[in-house]
């Protein structure tokens, strides 16, 4: 069996990232605990899949947090599906996403490049009827 594990989301700001990915995308908090050393959460999708795990920066021994650089291009990305494209979207920027230029289409896939609130970028898609 093959198949992507967890997605780990290191966030600055906690709170702002756990309202932004459980909130705005509607995922389920499974897990949470916050300790002196730091704070995590795995948060779960209703559908299922992989679960997205949030972790404060001060979990990370001795890691000073990157600067963040404009022109950096992520080594990593992923995309999440809907079938709600348009509510999800409306949500996750009433959240303090970010969209990334306009709401592209492909052969019946719309797609749309969203940021969380600390700059964490990925692709909303809603696929073809035909397609799920």
């Amino acid at each position: 069996m093959l198949a992507i594990g967890d997605i780990h989301i290191h966030a600055r700001d906690f709170a702002v990232a756990l309202r932004f990915w459980g909130d705005g995308l509607g995922l389920v908090t499974a897990e949470q605990e916050t300790t002196p050393e730091g704070t995590y959460a795995r948060l779960d999708f209703p559908d299922g899949g992989p679960s997205l795990v949030l972790i404060s920066e001060s979990d990370v021994p001795g890691a000073a947090p990157p600067e963040p650089d404009a022109e950096a291009v992520p080594a990593v990305s992923f995309e999440v599906t809907t079938d709600e494209f348009d509510d999800t979207l409306v949500r996750l920027l009433e959240c303090g996403g970010q969209q990334f230029g306009e709401v592209e289409e492909y052969s019946g896939l719309r797609l749309a490049t969203i940021a969380d609130p600390e700059g964490n970028a990925f692709d909303l898609i809603e696929l073809p009827a035909e397609l799920e």
